[in-house]
């Protein structure tokens, strides 16, 4: 077998038994009549549903027919039309009416919201945003149960979800599995604000019961009056299952089901112990008893939600490509290339066009040196994408295969295709993979051949961390472990380090500092404890509980936020607190904001930017600081969602926010330039000899960082997907629709 690298995946675990959906209602009719003129034959679906142009069904429920649609401005909803005798039933209208009215309310940011509706038409239907993504019920069919990093941003989103729908004034009454569905940012509940329209209605069968057995609360099964607990009772139950593969109350008949989960215990066994006593009450059969859906959003608070589903990712890439496809209609005419003031040179190059957008300045030259295509070479697989760079190679990865290339020429070193590794991690000399069979292997880096191997600590398979050359940090069920780069034999298991979730970086002098838990909790910030352990023996030098700690490359200092969100420069031999500044930064307690991570020191100003994209996040910040005083020298404010980035070139700080660049002072923060607005979603790629890169749906762009002009566009043709990219020195490496790209600033 030919080694290789992959992206970090789970483990792909047996196929968990899932209840069978419950409907309460009698099977839908085959053929759904729209409120548009009926098509010629009734077995084909209406061309336009309303003003929604229907592309195909997505399938059929107790209350009607799905349908994906595309506005005429080629939005993506899901039309739900309501079923022949549900229509004809005068109190359904008005139920319906009322919850569409109160479901329009709903804003959360973890919901599909619904956007049109027509309850008064000949067959009422509702639209509501489309969500590509994969069921939660699928994703854990295909990879198995999710860890504990994962079930907390999902449980953190459903809470935040259900509040939403609770403000409302609705109960969701069928929170499921099948009803969740997974994107990149976190998930998304669906079919929200028309159960209890749906559950009055007269065709309600006798001894059918609205909702899904294994996952409704007990009081719902009794026929209660509910509240927004029956709905943490759901919740719960999700997570369970999320945690475990199996569902808290088993399979079977529904009576059993039903009557497991008003009088029985629940399974619990497997779930992770930091999600167990939470899991445990929102399943209590007594509802007063059960957390608030706020209490939740504290508890299951994610750190982050970046890289939160991992092999799932790929199949939310691919859903959201095929949906791209489905909405891209006919060309109506050709599209204008020139708008004037600006001179074009087109060079021909392998998947796309590259356009030079040289300005006519007073002088007549070139404003920058423009990126120039190097060198392009072929994927082994259409889906890979650039994972990471080592000094002499390039690792390129897709699902649970990979292959290295060479980093000068782009010649193909190695490949396996063979699908059998669930986590890798390069430096410079190795990659190391941990494979299905449990254990961590190692293969040189150039050649592919195969170094050595090492068995799990335990019953679990380990998670690679951290390489170096020297060392290889792993970690299993919070336990970190040091492996020896060079042969894979144990250095030593940490003793005093508990709850490992990775380690950030190295000390100057070599020491290894790792984020664990905390030596206490403090209910005015969410602090971690960092720990510095000895590279030879892992012992303990010293330890501090922080908000985040940062080691900057070849920098005799390392910088921490505290629990009063004061910045401090740390002693990286001892830990020492040599100063410590006082900050505008928001405590954590009192907004939702990531800070783990959000440290750099660039060209001499240390930035925070704390991550946005998880739970409860209402805006974001970009804060500069004097690295030497810790002094704030401008602090910018922006949204929380969408896609983001920052970098810097000379006396320009460029981010990203609101599908648009901007371009500030670096000194005082104050806007230079806007850049990008029209060009649809942007991810923010970095900067490149003076140059901001993003890449869109219709390629790569450079911006001048002084002027915030674009000066290059290299134009994706030929293929679809998403770019995945890395900049370094005076190249930028990307993978794009099962290609290598580099490009080089001369």
């Amino acid at each position: 077998m030919t080694p290789s690298a992959q992206a970090p995946v789970s483990p792909s675990g047996p196929a968990p038994a899932t209840p069978s959906p419950q409907t309460a209602f009698p099977s839908p009719s085959p053929q759904i009549p729209s409120s548009s003129p009926p098509p010629p034959q009734a077995t084909s679906p209406a061309s336009y549903i309303g003003p929604y142009r229907v592309i195909r069904e997505l399938g059929a429920g107790g209350m009607g027919r799905v349908h994906l649609a595309a506005s005429r401005s080629g939005r993506a909803v899901a039309v739900k039309v309501v079923r022949p005798e549900l229509a004809v039933d005068p109190d359904f209208r008005r139920r319906f009416k009322a919850e569409v009215d109160a479901a329009r309310a709903v804003s959360g940011a973890f919901t599909a919201p619904v956007v049109d509706a027509d309850p008064e038409g000949p067959q009422p239907w509702l639209a509501t945003a489309y969500i590509p993504g994969p069921s939660l019920t699928d994703a854990l069919a295909a990879h198995g149960p999710m860890p504990e990093s994962t079930v907390r941003v999902l449980g953190g989103g459903l809470a935040e979800a259900l509040a939403a729908i609770h403000r409302a004034g609705l109960i969701h009454r069928d929170l499921k599995p099948s009803n969740i569905l997974l994107t990149l940012d976190g998930p998304r509940v669906i079919d929200f604000g028309i159960s209890r329209a749906v559950d009055g209605t007269v065709l309600t069968a006798e001894g059918q019961i609205a909702g899904s057995p294994g996952f409704m609360s007990p009081e719902q099964s009794r026929g209660l009056e509910l509240t927004p607990a029956s709905d943490v009772f759901a919740l719960g139950a999700v997570l369970a299952f999320a945690a475990t593969g199996v569902p808290p109350f088993g399979t079977g008949a529904v009576h059993a089901l039903l009557y497991r989960a008003a009088y029985e215990e629940p399974e619990l066994t497997g779930v992770p112990h930091g999600l167990l006593g939470i899991v445990a009450a929102c399943l209590d059969k007594d509802p007063a008893r059960r957390p608030t859906v706020e209490q939740l959003q504290a508890w299951l608070r994610p750190e982050t939600t970046a890289g939160w589903l991992g092999a799932v990712e790929l199949r939310v890439t691919e859903d959201q490509r095929t949906l791209e496809d489905a909405l891209r209609g006919p060309l109506l005419g050709r599209r204008r290339l020139l708008t004037g003031g600006a001179a074009f040179a087109v060079a021909a190059a392998a998947g796309g066009t590259t356009w030079f957008l040289r300005s006519r300045g007073k002088g007549g030259g070139d404003s920058a040196a423009v990126p120039e295509l190097a060198w392009t070479k072929e994927l082994p697989q259409a889906g890979m994408s650039l994972r990471a760079l080592t000094r002499s190679t390039l690792l390129c990865t897709e699902k649970a295969s990979g292959a290295c290339f060479d980093r000068g020429t782009g010649k193909l070193l190695w490949k396996d295709l063979d699908g059998q590794n669930t986590d890798a991690l390069p430096d410079d000399k190795r990659v190391y993979t941990v494979r299905t069979d449990g254990k961590v292997h190692a293969f040189d880096g150039r050649s592919g051949k195969k170094l050595w191997e090492a068995p799990p600590a335990g019953d679990s398979a380990p998670e690679l961390d951290f390489a170096d050359g020297d060392v290889v940090m792993v970690k299993s069920r919070g336990t970190a472990r040091a492996l020896e780069a060079s042969s894979g034999e144990v250095r030593w298991t940490a003793q005093d380090v508990k709850d490992v979730s990775m380690t950030v970086g190295a000390t100057p002098a070599g020491a290894l500092l790792v984020w664990g838990g905390p030596s206490k909790t403090d209910p005015a910030a969410m602090l971690r404890g960092y720990f510095a352990l000895g590279r030879k023996t892992g012992e303990r030098i010293w330890a501090k509980d922080l908000v985040t700690l940062y080691p900057p490359e070849k920098s005799k200092v390392l910088y921490g936020i505290d629990a009063d969100m004061k910045l401090l420069a740390l002693d990286p031999d001892d830990g020492r607190t040599r100063w410590s500044r006082s900050t505008e930064l928001p405590r954590t307690n009192s907004e939702i904001l990531g800070f783990a991570g959000s440290l750099s020191l660039l060209e001499g100003t240390l930035f925070c930017y704390p991550s946005t994209g998880f739970s409860g996040s209402r805006r974001g910040l970009l804060v500069a600081f004097d690295p030497a005083s810790g002094k704030t020298l401008w602090t910018v404010q922006t949204t929380a969602r969408g896609n983001r980035g920052f970098a810097r070139s000379g006396d320009t700080v460029c981010y990203l926010d609101k599908k648009v660049l901007y371009g500030v002072d670096a000194g005082t923060g104050a806007r230079r330039w806007t850049a990008g607005a029209g060009l649809g979603d942007l991810a923010f790629l970095g900067v490149l000899r003076g140059l901001f890169l993003a890449a869109g749906t219709k390629g790569l762009y450079a911006f001048h960082a002084g002027t915030g002009e674009q000066v290059w566009h290299h134009r994706a043709t030929g293929g679809s997907g998403t770019w995945s990219a890395e900049t370094v020195g005076d190249d930028l490496y990307a993978t794009w629709s099962g290609k290598l790209f580099r490009f080089s600033v001369s």
